[in-house]
């Protein structure tokens, strides 16, 4: 499975304006509710504040993964969004700057682990995490990702 070919140009937010974890997750939530992905943000959001409650996305190297199964959904959607500078993000505070949002249907649990298993070994990857941190365009991320997800 090739993130390069889950996440869309329109799902990927570039230096967002916020400045707490609620502000980062109604800010994607509300976009892909506007653009159909999903079909309530406030819904979404308080899917994820569960989530979050179980334990923190926060993976370390200001890198967070909010993840939820979402009822209703037909396949799986997701989103990555990046902000200026890091924020705390979970009870440990620890802070985060980049975000993998992976949303998927209830009757889909190990599609859902396979996408965290592929963003996890991209991270891996210095020219990955190098093109999510310095991106200027969705669509300059897309194409790096692709070339790095295909390459030997």
């Amino acid at each position: 499975m090739k993130l390069s070919f889950l996440l869309k140009p329109e799902h990927v937010f570039l230096d967002i304006p916020a400045h707490t974890r609620e502000e980062v997750l109604v800010y994607v939530a509300e976009r892909l509710a506007q653009q159909g992905a999903i079909r309530n943000g406030q819904d979404l959001v308080d899917h994820l504040l569960e989530r979050e409650r179980l334990g923190a996305t926060v993976v370390g190297d200001e890198v967070a993964i909010p993840h939820c199964k979402v009822p209703g959904l037909k396949s799986i959607v997701t989103a990555f969004s990046r902000l200026s500078e890091a924020i705390a993000f979970g009870p440990s505070q620890q802070h985060a700057r980049l975000f993998f949002f992976v949303l998927s249907p209830r009757e889909q649990p190990a599609a859902h682990l396979q996408v965290l298993a592929t963003i996890a070994r991209l991270l891996r990857n210095p020219h990955a995490r190098k093109a999510f941190q310095s991106a200027r365009q969705a669509d300059e991320l897309l194409a790096t990702l692709s070339k790095i997800e295909t390459a030997p």
